[in-house]
């Protein structure tokens, strides 16, 4: 069975003129036996690899988290992802669900998870509060990355929650209009230039939605973030209503998606 596939266009007010960006986000994979399954994972990769975009994201969350699934190894994840490719490159972050399958990087409260370091291995990138240049049609723009925002569970003795530093994700790129990558939808509220579009996942669009509403929105902000193209004080977010599951191998009302998004 194929994702559907939900196309926002995002116009921000700072943008390159004549800039026309195609991203293709692949986000909360969760994968497990038997309900995502790696020949799942590699009919999705196939999928958003037709999509033709001039970047993918992978926005985190790879590990299944659902009772009673046996979760894929990390390394078969990371070989399928490895076959993606896009004239802009397949950039990665990290989410909360990474973080949490590792307990050494639990214990320790810092450094990297062992996704981290298989997708280095198998030649992901990934933007671990970091920022690049991108170039396209000879115009310019950023792309930064940050870690997850709820790294660390919450009985852990530790002075932060989160791996992120948004400071560290911008500094030195300058006034160039900025794509921001992020796990969790959060940080949006308290967004900064350069960045001009947000993307994220996360939340699952609610993943159960009876009536069209979400049931659980695992944010702070309650439902503010819960899915789709969300504008804030002339900035953008698009948050994808992701692919996998969590806890329950349940979706209702948000069938599982691929998210395009087309900047101009």
């Amino acid at each position: 069975m194929s994702a559907r596939v939900v196309t926002h266009s995002v116009s921000p007010q700072v943008w390159p003129e004549g800039l026309a960006l195609r991203i293709v986000m692949i986000a909360d994979l969760h994968a497990c036996w038997p309900w995502m399954s790696l020949a799942r994972v590699e009919r999705i990769v196939a999928q958003a690899q037709a999509l033709e975009g001039d970047m993918i994201t992978l926005m985190g969350d790879y590990p299944g988290h659902i009772r009673a699934g046996r979760r894929i190894p990390p390394r078969s994840v990371a070989q399928a992802l490895a076959g993606l490719s896009a004239p802009l490159g397949v950039w990665a972050v990290f989410g909360n669900h990474d973080w949490r399958a590792d307990g050494a990087a639990q214990e320790q409260g810092k450094g990297e998870t062992f996704w981290h370091r298989t997708f280095e291995e198998e030649g992901i990138a990934a933007l671990n509060n970091s920022w690049r240049i991108l170039e396209k049609d000879g115009a310019i723009f950023g792309l930064a990355g940050i870690d997850s925002q709820r790294a660390y569970r919450a009985v852990k003795t530790i002075a932060r929650d989160g791996a992120h530093d948004l400071d560290a994700a911008l500094t030195g790129i300058g006034e160039v209009p900025t794509v921001l990558l992020a796990h969790e939808p959060d940080i949006f509220a308290e967004m900064r230039e350069p960045v001009v579009l947000q993307l994220s996942g996360h939340t699952h669009g609610g993943q159960i939605r009876p009536f069209g509403k979400p049931y659980v929105v695992p944010s702070k902000f309650g439902t503010r973030y819960a899915y789709g193209h969300i504008r804030e004080n002339g900035r953008h977010l698009v948050v994808s209503g992701g692919l996998g599951c969590t806890t329950l191998p349940l979706r209702w009302g948000m069938p599982p998606e691929i998210t395009v998004v087309e900047v101009s």
